[in-house]
């Protein structure tokens, strides 16, 4: 039963990756696209994300792979027949238990450890893009950067990496109507200096300053001008995802508590998935061995919603700490225990008296 619960939660994981990933790609593409991140960074963000949403893949993979395996054995009359040998719940429950542990282990290391490696790793590759936004312009189509405050535009890059017929508008907030740069140029590069600062070499071209609707414009011809644009931005402090999981459990905020909790929690609900689906994973004999699944992933819908509302609790909070996600994980382990000692006898009902 090991060897084939193994298979079958390979199987429904190699699924459901595959799935996270094509939604990641298909997402990254588009935002390369929009010159929103450079091309080659799509498939490594991919990866990325898919590491980031283990902690849904992983417990529900487990779920159904025990589901699967236990709705064949009743389906065809294997669960009775060892049953009737004299067989008992705890060996039967053995090998499902065994590679349940050993897949929260993997997934506990993933959540607690591999993930927030990942979203630094994120971090680092969008901060590299903003370094390089210039270079991840798509020619022909319009692009902004510092959050709409520049517009760029060039008609085609060249082999080496200059840009053609640019096209660049730059807004100054200032009290009133906000003053714009228009730039024109038939070439333009990228320089960024030792402190990530991105500035756009133009070459040959036009600028045009003031404010729209008034007649002060300055309109100056140049043969090089820089436009400077911002650095990239740091890895913002508050970025929960990206903390270590020692360094959240160290602080006493709201969101660090719900975060290191959640991570925690996945190890933790794989294995109590695992004793619920035997119960909820047995079906009559003869019957469809798919016949409980969509219990199974309701309950889990359920489960991983308690879960994430516990984890808002926190952040605002209605739940101290020391209740946390903890109380719900404790409600279902006691599911698990009544329906598991269901299936053993309890509780036994008294023998009737044979009347002489």
């Amino acid at each position: 039963m090991f060897g084939e619960t193994a298979k079958t939660w390979l199987i429904i994981t190699a699924v459901l990756v595959f799935l996270t990933l094509g939604i990641g790609l298909s997402r990254f593409i588009g935002d390369a696209a929009a010159g929103e991140v450079p091309v080659n960074t799509v498939a490594t963000l991919a990866a990325l994300s898919v590491v980031s949403n283990l902690d849904i893949v992983m417990p529900i993979s487990v779920l159904l792979a025990i589901m699967l395996v236990v709705g064949r054995l009743c389906r065809d009359n294997e669960m009775a027949a060892l049953m009737a040998g004299g067989v008992g719940l705890g060996v039967i429950y053995r090998p499902f238990l065994t590679l349940a542990a050993m897949i929260a282990l993997f997934a506990g290391t993933m959540s607690i450890v591999v993930a927030p490696h990942a979203q630094r790793e994120m971090n680092r590759l969008g901060a590299q893009t903003a370094a390089n936004a210039v270079q991840s312009v798509t020619p022909g189509r319009f692009a902004s950067f510092d959050n709409g405050r520049v517009s760029f535009y060039a008609a085609s890059r060249d082999d080496q990496k200059q840009l053609h017929n640019v096209f660049v508008r730059v807004v100054q907030p200032q009290e009133g109507p906000d003053r714009q740069t228009i730039v024109t140029a038939k070439t333009a590069r990228q320089s960024i200096n030792k402190q990530h600062a991105v500035t756009l070499v133009l070459s040959d071209g036009w600028r045009y300053e003031g404010v729209p609707g008034q007649a002060d414009y300055r309109i100056i011809h140049f043969d090089k001008h820089g436009v400077r644009l911002s650095p990239p931005s740091a890895v913002k402090d508050d970025d929960y995802d990206a903390k270590s999981t020692l360094t959240l459990m160290r602080s006493d905020d709201g969101k660090a508590i719900s975060k290191w909790q959640t991570r925690i929690s996945v190890p933790l609900s794989i294995f109590i998935l695992a004793l619920i689906a035997l119960p909820i994973g047995r079906v009559p004999p003869r019957a469809g061995r798919y016949g409980r699944v969509i219990v199974g992933i309701l309950f889990f819908v359920v489960y991983l919603n308690f879960v994430r509302l516990s984890g808002q609790a926190i952040q605002s909070g209605l739940l101290p700490p020391v209740i946390g996600e903890w109380w719900v994980h404790i409600v279902v382990l006691a599911i698990a225990i009544v329906l598991i000692a269901r299936e053993n006898g309890w509780p036994r009902r008294p023998k009737r008296k044979v009347a002489a």
